[in-house]
C-alpha cells in the first residue's frame, strides 16, 4: 500500500475488458484479470470517497501510522525523502501461521496533471534496498498504481491496480483465492482514517485541489 513510482508507464496496458467483476458491494467494485509472469491474478479496485486529495496523500504520507490502516501491517517506515513527493519505504506484513511473515522495500513517487489534477502514484518493489531481515521472506515483486481523479462536489474517484507475488512456497491457487481480502479491507479502513481532522482537514504542498464544485452520481 507504499506510493511507489520508478516510472510512469500506465499499469492498465491491457484493454479494460481484460478485467473480471469479482464482486461490488456498496460503491466499491472489485476485478481481477490473469497474467502471464507468475500466475497469480492482477487485482483493481474502484471506487468514490467524499474527500480530498490532500487528505489522501496526509494520510499515505504518514507512514507510520499504516499500522492503523493498511491491512495486516505490522511495521512501516519511511527509509529516505528525497522530494515532498518522492521517498523509499519498508513495511512489514503479518501472515497466519505457518507463514512467515513478508517484508517489502519501495520507492515512492506521486505526480499530478496541472491541467485535471488527476493524481498518480505508482508502486515498485526495490528489494535490494534493505537488508534481508532474518525470519521473514522478502516480496521481490510489487507494481501498483493509484489514480485519484478530483470529481465535483469534494469526490475523489479512486482506482487502485495491484500486481505483487507474496513469495515463498503459498500456493498459487491459494494467493488468487484471497487476493482482494487485503486491499478491500484496506480501502474500508481508509475511509475511516479519512475521516479523522488530522487528515480531512490537511493540506499537502505539492497536491492541487479541483476548484470546481458540484454533484456526483456514484
Amino acid at each position: 500500500m507504499t506510493l511507489v513510482i520508478l516510472s510512469f508507464t500506465n499499469v492498465n496496458y491491457v484493454q479494460e475488458e481484460d478485467w473480471e467483476l469479482k464482486r461490488k458491494k456498496d460503491n466499491l467494485e472489485v476485478y481481477t484479470r490473469n497474467i502471464a509472469e507468475t500466475g497469480v491474478k492482477q487485482l483493481k479496485l474502484h471506487t468514490q470517497i467524499e474527500t480530498s486529495l490532500s487528505s489522501i496523500f496526509a494520510l499515505f504520507d504518514d507512514v507510520s501510522r499504516n499500522t492503523d490502516w493498511v491491512y495486516g501491517a505490522k511495521e512501516a517506515k519511511v527509509l529516505k525523502i528525497l522530494a515532498p513527493n518522492h521517498m523509499m519505504e519498508y513495511s512489514v506484513s503479518d501472515f497466519p501461521w505457518p507463514l512467515h511473515d513478508r517484508d517489502l522495500a519501495t520507492n515512492s513517487v506521486v505526480k499530478q496533471d496541472p491541467e485535471t489534477k488527476v493524481v498518480k502514484a505508482r508502486s515498485v518493489a526495490v528489494p535490494e534496498q534493505y537488508p534481508q531481515q532474518k525470519g521473514l521472506v522478502r516480496i521481490t515483486e510489487l507494481d501498483a498504481e493509484w489514480t485519484l481523479t478530483p470529481l465535483p462536489g469534494g469526490i475523489v474517484d479512486v482506482v487502485y491496480v495491484i500486481k505483487t507475488d507474496p513469495g515463498g512456497n503459498i500456493p498459487v491457487f491459494l494467493t488468487n483465492m484471497f487476493i482482494d481480502k487485503g486491499p478491500v479491507q484496506t480501502i474500508e479502513k481508509m475511509r475511516e482514517m479519512l475521516k479523522l481532522p488530522e487528515y480531512r482537514d490537511a493540506k499537502v504542498s505539492y497536491i492541487e485541489e479541483l476548484e470546481d464544485e458540484g454533484e456526483s452520481d456514484f
